[in-house]
């Protein structure tokens, strides 16, 4: 059995596909979550990057709504901001990240995605100087 490849085919598909996405939408949905960003954040900046690659680090068996919800209403909040700062995760207690990433239900399991989430911090500013950016130039 051979499968053959119609490539105009298939940009008829991709292109019905983004239309739809961008006019009516696909189930329900015109937005992805992701690319909605916290009041005040400016699109692309570093905090910005920061705020999807931690948000990211915690995205397994997620609800991708409630997700990247709790993700912008804790940034949003100057008390709990910091979770976005590598700086401050590596200061700060595993016990107050735990806390405070639970004030918006940002973790399902609040050990386990504290872990993660103060390791990836932590990391960015020991290893790159706070920057994913410098991540990737490696």
């Amino acid at each position: 059995m051979s499968i053959n490849i119609d490539f105009e085919r298939g940009k008829q598909v991709a292109e019905l596909l983004y239309n739809s996405f961008t006019s009516q939408g696909i189930f329900e949905m015109i937005d992805m979550p992701e690319d909605i960003i916290p009041t005040g954040m400016i699109k692309g900046s570093l905090e910005h990057i920061l705020f999807i690659t931690l948000t990211v680090s915690i995205d397994y068996q997620r609800d991708a709504s409630a997700l990247w919800y709790s993700s912008r209403k804790t940034f949003e909040d100057p008390e709990t901001r910091y979770l976005f700062n590598p700086k401050s995760l590596h200061k700060t207690s595993p016990r107050i990240i735990v806390k405070d990433m639970q004030k918006y239900k940002l973790s399902k399991k609040p050990k386990q995605d504290a872990n993660i989430w103060r390791t990836v911090g932590a990391t960015f500013y020991k290893k790159w100087e706070e920057n994913p950016y410098n991540f990737l130039k490696y």
